[in-house]
C-alpha cells in the first residue's frame, strides 16, 4: 500500500532484524467485548516492545485514508480521457494539482499528497485568502447544505455584504440546530438569512424562492445531489451567471458529470479546483474537493486560451 510491503503481526515475531521500528495500525469496529478484544491486542504485541495505543484514544490517532475505494478505482482508470480534457480545461497550476493528486490517491492507493486548505475558506477563497473571484456586495447567495450554519458564519466573518442568504438543509437534525445557531447572530445579519428545511431535487422551483432576486453565489454540499441542483437551477445559472462552487467528491460520476453539466450550460466563465481539509478528523483526506465555476467577468485568474 503506498509502495510500503504489508506484513503480518505473525510474521514480525520472527523477524530477527536488529534496530527495527514496526507500526501496527488497527481500527476499531462493533464487537462484544472490546476490553477482551484489545487485552488480547496487547498481549500478543508485547513480545515486540511496541507501545500500544488503544482507539478509544481518539486524539491519539491519525487517520489517512478510510478504505481502499474500488468503485473509484475503477471508474478513473477508465476514464483517462475525460479527465484529461477536465484538467485541460482547468484555470492555473493549483487545480491541475488537485485534480492530479486527488486522482492519484485512488489510483494508486495513496494518501492525498497535494495542498489543502482550511475548510473556513471553503467556496470563499483558496490558499492564504487566494481570491478566486470578485466578491459582491449585495450578494445574494444561494447555500445548498447549509448544515449547522458553518458556513454562513464564516461568511460573515470575513465582512462579506450579502442582500439575501437561501440557506438549505434537509435534515431535520441538522436544521434544528441551524435555528439555533443563527440567533446568535446580531439581528442585522440574521434577517439576511432565510433558513429552508427541504431536501433538493429537479423539481425544487429556485425562481419561486428567490422572489425576482438575481442569484450571484451557488454554493453546494449535498451528499451527492449536486447535480440534481444544477439541474433544476440549469435556467437560473444561465441568466442569472452566479459564481458556482459545488463539491465533486461524494460519488465516483461527480467529478466528470459535474464539471461537464456546467461547462455545457456556462459560457465565458473559468473553471478553478480546491482541495480543503475536512472538518472532522476522522474523515480520510481526500473529502471536499470543490470545482469553482466562475464568470469571466469575476475571475480573478484568466482562463487558458483555448478554452475562452
Amino acid at each position: 500500500v503506498d509502495e510500503v510491503e504489508i506484513v503480518s503481526p505473525q510474521d514480525l515475531l520472527t523477524d530477527a532484524t536488529p534496530r527495527k521500528i514496526f507500526f501496527i495500525a488497527a481500527t476499531d469496529y462493533a464487537m462484544e467485548n472490546p476490553q477482551a478484544f484489545w487485552q488480547a491486542a496487547l498481549n500478543a504485541v508485547s513480545p515486540l516492545y511496541v507501545h500500544f495505543i488503544s482507539p478509544q484514544e481518539r486524539a491519539a490517532q491519525i487517520f489517512s485514508h478510510e478504505r481502499f475505494d474500488v468503485g473509484k478505482f475503477f471508474y478513473y482508470r477508465s476514464h483517462k480521457r475525460e479527465l484529461m480534457e477536465l484538467f485541460d480545461s482547468l484555470a492555473d497550476e493549483t487545480s491541475k494539482r488537485a485534480l492530479f493528486h486527488y486522482v492519484e490517491s485512488f489510483v494508486c492507493n495513496r494518501t492525498y499528497r497535494g495542498e489543502q486548505n482550511p475548510t473556513r475558506w471553503k467556496y470563499f477563497f483558496g490558499g492564504k485568502y487566494e481570491r478566486l473571484y470578485k466578491h459582491l456586495d449585495g450578494e445574494v447567495w444561494i447555500n445548498c447544505g447549509a448544515s449547522v450554519g458553518d458556513t454562513i458564519f464564516s461568511y460573515f466573518s470575513h465582512n462579506f455584504t450579502p442582500k439575501k442568504i437561501y440557506a438549505f438543509d434537509g435534515s431535520k437534525e441538522n436544521f434544528a440546530e441551524l435555528l439555533s445557531n443563527l440567533k446568535l447572530l446580531p439581528p442585522e445579519k440574521r434577517v439576511l438569512v432565510e433558513p429552508i428545511n427541504d431536501m433538493i431535487d429537479a423539481s425544487t422551483d429556485f425562481e419561486k424562492i428567490l422572489a425576482g432576486d438575481k442569484c450571484t453565489l451557488l454554493n453546494a454540499d449535498i451528499e451527492g445531489a449536486e447535480l440534481n441542483l444544477l439541474h433544476a437551477m440549469e435556467k437560473i445559472i444561465r441568466s442569472d451567471r452566479p459564481v458556482v462552487a459545488v463539491c465533486v467528491y461524494h460519488f465516483k460520476e461527480d467529478l466528470l458529470t459535474v464539471p461537464q453539466f456546467l461547462q455545457s450550460i456556462c459560457t465565458d466563465y473559468v473553471w478553478y479546483m480546491r482541495k480543503y481539509t475536512s472538518w472532522y478528523s476522522l474523515q480520510k483526506q481526500n473529502h471536499e474537493l470543490v470545482f469553482y465555476a466562475v464568470p469571466i467577468e469575476l475571475s480573478t485568474i484568466p482562463p487558458p486560451r483555448h478554452t475562452m
